[in-house]
């Protein structure tokens, strides 16, 4: 399957002392939400039965903001979700294969922040029609297992 779903796990956090200018990426994301509040994570779990918070991944994210940060910070909340994530772990950027005006831009994951640049970058050229969309990353990848070949853009 092109599908996978994890369990993703992250908090929000106070620090006064840390800048809100950049965000930080180091095994862990901190990504300033304003007022000297972060969100700070993730863990990801495969196998898991539940959506629920869990002692055991605050903790490993509570450990590696220890490592990083040098600071005194607050824990504000504690989150967990599912996450639908892709096999190829790539982006998955183009025109829907059967909606013609329905365009997908997603499937960035945990390093988003640093590859939605570049990509966006790239979709914008694609959709003006100056370049082709990088081919490991085509939502046409997808085309002869979910869409119908009849109604397959060219």
């Amino acid at each position: 399957d092109a599908a996978a779903h994890l369990r993703a796990r992250l908090l929000t956090i106070e620090c006064e002392e840390l800048s809100q200018e950049f965000i930080l990426m180091s095994g862990i994301f901190l990504i300033p939400i304003g007022n000297n509040t972060f969100r700070a994570g993730s863990t990801f779990e495969w196998n898991f039965s539940d959506e629920q918070t869990t002692e055991k991944g605050k903790n490993k994210i509570v450990d590696m903001l220890k490592k990083l940060l040098k600071i005194p910070f607050t824990i504000k909340e504690h989150r967990a979700g599912i996450r639908p994530t892709v096999n190829d772990r790539r982006p998955i950027i183009g025109c829907h294969p059967e909606h013609k005006n329905v365009f997908i831009f997603n499937g960035l994951g945990t390093k988003g922040v640093q590859l939605a640049p570049y990509f966006g970058d790239q979709f914008v050229k694609y959709l003006v029609g100056s370049s082709p969309l990088i081919e490991a990353v085509d939502v046409m990848r997808f085309s002869n297992k979910y869409f119908h070949k009849s109604n397959k853009l060219n």
